[in-house]
């Protein structure tokens, strides 16, 4: 498909008017053959503008000349519908056609009022594609106003007065490289763990979890980028005297079948500073 611009529709105008040239009526149907909706509305809305700048033309009735001889013709017809049976010398005759002609004011006028309704167009096709651009502009500056408000409600968890941080520590059957810090605000209970070089294995995936005072409870299979690092936001863990630290284990593919124990060996632990 051929890519839409401005000229299809100065094309599409001109098409409607009877103006254009081959180049451009050739360079037009290439592009409607390959399926283009603006202009073909465009073009839908130029030609009912010309058909009506038609109509809007004042009528024009027929000369006392021009009266007589189509009232002459009409009775030579039968009443059959048939022709009726003339004289030799009058078959064949050319019956002489006077030209009317329209004053060069009234071809002005609509010339110009056929013009001005083809600018108006292009005008207004400008407009709603501005305004589309507006609108849409909008929506993204909503979204990253939603984007920026998430983001500093999450900060404020990091740098809460009353914020409990844990540095888990890696035990020994967990790899050397493993990072993560747990910040959690007891105000609004959030909190936000941070994990670093967390590639798991192949047929592997690393787990968060909650440790309790009646145990421990699954806090999601950790997902990482490329490079190995995650950052898991997690609201209402519950109130600080039931969430003592964390603990992450190295389990199956999809995390451990019980979300109330391991399945595999905890390779990171960590108890929320006071």
């Amino acid at each position: 498909m051929s890519i839409h611009r401005d000229e299809h529709l100065e094309m599409c105008a001109a098409l409607a008017l009877g103006s254009i040239d081959e180049e451009d009526r050739r360079i037009l149907e290439r592009h409607l053959a390959e399926g283009c909706p603006e202009c073909e509305r465009a073009l839908a809305d130029f030609s009912s503008s010309v058909v009506a700048l038609a109509a809007s033309s004042p009528a024009m009735a027929p000369s006392p000349a021009m009266r007589a001889r189509v009232l002459d013709a009409v009775k030579d017809v039968a009443p059959g519908g048939a022709i009726a049976e003339r004289p030799m010398t009058d078959r064949g005759r050319v019956v002489p056609m006077e030209r009317r002609r329209v004053s060069g004011s009234t071809w002005a006028w609509a010339a110009a009022a056929a013009a001005l309704a083809v600018v108006t167009m292009l005008q207004w096709n400008a407009a709603e594609r501005l305004r589309a651009d507006l609108a849409q502009g909008r929506k993204q500056l909503a979204d990253l106003e939603l984007r920026l408000a998430e983001e500093r409600r999450w900060a404020e968890v990091m740098s809460a007065p009353d914020a409990r941080a844990a540095e888990l520590v890696i035990t020994p059957a967990g790899v050397q490289a493993l990072k993560a810090r747990a910040v959690y605000d007891p105000r609004t209970k959030n909190a936000v763990i941070v994990f670093e070089n967390f590639t798991p294995p192949a047929g592997k995936d690393y787990e968060l979890w909650a440790m309790r005072p009646d145990g421990v409870a699954s806090l999601g299979v950790v997902k990482t980028d490329a490079e190995g690092r995650a950052t898991m936001r997690l609201e209402n863990l519950g109130a600080a005297d039931t969430l003592s630290g964390f603990a992450i284990s190295l389990e199956p593919q999809g995390g451990s079948p019980n979300p109330r124990a391991p399945s595999g060996p905890v390779v990171m632990v960590g108890k929320l500073g006071g």
